[in-house]
């Protein structure tokens, strides 16, 4: 073997030799010395992810893929992040303008299509088989498979959808309504302790506690509906992931898996469940198999977690106990992200326009006045529905829903094609502003009336945010009746303002794409009517 060597060998070394003659040896002899760890890992990183896109494009040529045309001025390394940090609105209103409804763009290294128009909804109804949502946002972005398991994952997909039509569809709203209530009057009671002014710090923190008080009982059950570390988890797994994601988006893939134990308390989120929920389960279906032999029905509460239990797989079989219990943290992370986020984005939308929570408040003292909250009393509330659907609709991502190609090739119907791999994001502000990211992005130009009256829970090719097609969140309507229970109550019982008393901004962008809520410190100072 050795003699099919030096040929090789030698030609290399000839190469090494030539290289290190040259100024450009020198000059990266210095840098290597003169330069960090952390430094060289990143240009390590980015020069892979550039060389791994080159070769991928090279190959995409070479197989005579029709390729949506690639935006131009990228910097190098960063690519078109510099764009999206300093104006997105713009760059991608140009983008769309310039290069049609599909075109790629590169993300500090990475390229990425983006589909917007026609191609936006063509991506948004696609089916898991050719863009998967699994693949792309809940890993890429969300980085769900670091406290999730696969069969979590398959639950998520395969049982959760159907479960939650059933059990949480808009007609079965109503009858949750008195749960809501007293989670959330417990919420503020135990979350407060008994203080008529409440600081908060933290308002994810505690948006994330006082949403899980509210959705625990009707979720998993009545038996859980105090247990404080089941509902701590609720939050906090909540809190685990989506506080990480900009950590996570910082730092290279390769060391992740030395970070995550810092970051998230997994294993505890499973002993949590396998402690308080798994025996829930197991009676459960007990009492469903003891019911079902004395020819009976058993009667068990149709909460989401009863029909976990339920359900039953294509070839008739059911999900073991310990699954059941343990996919309740996927259900915990879909509501409480969910509500928490989008009621902060009211909270703090209500505090940029002070007019538009005078308006609130008038409907609500109008409608309700001393008098309980109702089912009735919400459907007359018009006001708080459209503020709520045009909280929504500005709350989305710019570049949204993250699929990954999972086909060889993936053709659009406008006859562009991108290879296997590949992630395609939607411009689903644009689509929810029917066309233009600039579309009353300035806190001014907020105007519920424009959602005229159609429902917050309404779904349709200006509004995006709880997608298209067989893909829309199955939970909006229980997502949305807490948030309107939750205004409700906080704002007859409370005057909010910030902390520094500054006007806050109702959206922020974490890299310009991604919509995250804000941060400023609160203040809830009791009314004295109350």
């Amino acid at each position: 073997m050795d003699r099919y060597l030096p040929p090789i060998t030698t030609s290399i070394l000839t190469a090494v030799d030539l290289f290190q003659k040259t100024d450009l040896y020198s000059k990266c002899l210095h840098f290597y010395r003169h330069s960090t760890r952390n430094e060289l890992l990143v240009l390590g990183g980015a020069t892979f992810l550039t060389v791994y896109n080159f070769i991928s494009y090279i190959k995409a040529r070479r197989e005579k893929l029709n390729l949506p045309p690639r935006v131009g001025y990228a910097f190098p390394l960063l690519g078109h992040l510099p764009y999206l940090l300093y104006d997105s609105n713009r760059f991608l209103d140009w983008c769309s303008q310039k290069y049609g409804d599909l075109y790629d763009i590169n993300i500090a290294g990475s390229i990425t299509t983006v589909a917007s128009g026609h191609s936006a909804e063509e991506a948004l109804k696609a089916v898991h088989e050719d863009l998967s949502l699994e693949e792309g946002v809940l890993k890429d972005v969300l980085y769900l498979h670091y406290v999730l398991d696969e069969m979590t994952f398959e639950m998520g997909f395969k049982a959760n959808p159907p479960v939650a039509k059933d059990v949480i569809a808009s007609h079965k709203i109503g009858r949750l309504t008195e749960r809501i209530e007293r989670g959330l009057e417990r919420g503020l009671r135990e979350l407060g302790n008994g203080q008529d002014n409440l600081r908060l710090d933290n308002p994810s923190f505690f948006l994330q506690r006082f949403v899980a008080y509210m959705s625990v009982s009707s979720l998993v059950g009545e038996e859980v509906e105090t247990n404080l570390e089941v509902i701590q988890s609720f939050a906090d797994f909540t809190g685990d992931v989506t506080n990480n994601v900009g950590i996570f988006m910082a730092v290279p893939t390769v060391l992740h898996r030395f970070i995550v134990p810092f970051l998230q308390k997994v294993e505890w989120h499973r002993k949590v469940m396998r402690k308080h929920v798994l025996p829930i389960v197991r009676d459960r279906r007990r009492k469903i198999r003891e019911a079902a032999e004395h020819g009976q029905d058993h009667g068990l509460d149709p909460n989401f977690l009863q029909g976990l239990i339920e359900h039953k797989k294509e070839d008739g079989s059911q999900y073991t106990d310990e699954e059941v219990a343990q996919s309740v943290l996927l259900i915990a992370f879909a509501s409480v992200h969910t509500t928490s986020m989008n009621l902060s984005f009211c909270i703090y939308w209500l505090l940029a326009r002070p007019d538009l929570r005078a308006e609130l408040e008038k409907e609500i003292a109008e409608v309700l006045g001393d008098k309980p909250i109702t089912n009735e009393s919400l459907k007359e509330m018009k006001f708080l529905e459209q503020f709520i659907r045009e909280v929504l609709r500005q709350g989305v991502d710019k570049l949204a829903t993250t699929k990954a190609v999972m086909r060889e090739v993936y053709t659009f119907a406008n006859g562009y094609q991108v290879p296997k791999g590949r992630r395609v994001q939607s411009a689903n502000r644009q689509l929810n502003m029917m066309g233009l990211n600039a579309t009353r992005s300035e806190v001014d130009q907020m105007d519920p009336a424009m959602s005229g009256k159609k429902l917050a829970t309404q779904p349709g090719r200006d509004f995006v945010t709880f997608g298209l097609g067989k893909h829309l969140c199955p939970g909006r309507f229980f997502a949305v009746h807490e948030i309107k229970m939750s205004l409700i109550v906080l704002l007859r019982r409370y005057d909010i303002a910030t902390v520094s008393g500054k006007t806050p901004s109702p959206n922020r962008y974490l890299g310009g794409m991604i919509s995250v809520t804000s941060e400023d410190p609160l203040i809830l100072t009791k009314k004295s009517s109350i």
